[in-house]
């Protein structure tokens, strides 16, 4: 085997982010089950190993300009990335989705009564979400610019509260697998967020969005717990304590 065949899919996507279509195609989910070696993904999901290579090989070659190279990013700048593209655009999708799921529900929920109950799933996610972000943007991620910062100028590594950078990390990393598997759930009751024959043209919009928070937030994680995180740990580690 490959050194390729043995590499997470979840690393995959966070070193280039145009192959994330190719596992996106195939349903793999790189995101939670991100630690996932390539081979074994493959087999998991009944897809030959050489079409998935041969796919990864050429969205590598067909960059999409305007995805960024994220594992030349320097960490902080990474950081900022992440919150510019990614928190921003969560932060504006799940108050959309919020509204248009109490239209839906109150509209079609008597036909399709597992409405409600997804609409419950989603007020958690919702929540578990919004105070994810605050963590992220309040104490993680000004910690991370903070060694960065220490170690272009020499200095020892910052005092921190919870110790090292491995603790908040974990607990992201935990609410990571708690958001994707509430989404998987969703994604899975609604045959991928496809409406139904009936919807009315909200319902169709509540299901695009939802896809559309899917997408971005698997790629968001992956970002975070294959690329940003471990280099985070690696360059706390490279500093003295002070």
């Amino acid at each position: 085997m490959s050194a390729l065949d043995q590499q997470p899919i979840g690393q995959i996507v966070a070193q280039d982010l145009n192959t994330a279509k190719v596992f996106e195609r195939h349903g793999m989910d790189y995101c939670c089950h991100g630690h996932q070696p390539l081979a074994a993904a493959c087999q998991t999901h009944g897809v030959a190993l050489e079409q998935v290579k041969a796919e990864l090989a050429a969205a590598a070659q067909t960059k999409d300009a305007l995805l960024p190279d994220a594992n030349a990013m320097a960490i902080d700048e990474l950081a900022r990335y992440i919150v510019a593209t990614h928190h921003v655009f969560t932060k504006q999708i799940l108050p959309s989705i919020a509204t248009h799921f109490t239209a839906v529900v109150r509209a079609h929920s008597e036909n399709h009564p597992e409405l409600p109950a997804q609409q419950e799933a989603f007020a958690a996610l919702h929540a578990e979400l919004d105070m994810h972000l605050q963590k992220e943007e309040r104490v993680l991620f000004p910690y991370i610019e903070a060694i960065v910062r220490a170690e272009r100028a020499g200095q020892p590594r910052p005092v921190a509260g919870f110790g090292t950078v491995n603790a908040p990390i974990a607990a992201m990393i935990s609410e990571h697998e708690t958001a994707g598997a509430i989404l998987d759930k969703l994604h899975a009751e609604t045959n991928g967020f496809q409406p139904p024959a009936d919807a009315c043209n909200t319902y169709r919009l509540l299901f695009k969005e939802l896809g559309d928070l899917e997408q971005d937030l698997h790629r968001h994680i992956a970002l975070e717990n294959y690329l940003l995180f471990p280099k985070a740990i690696a360059l706390e580690a490279k500093l003295q304590p002070a």
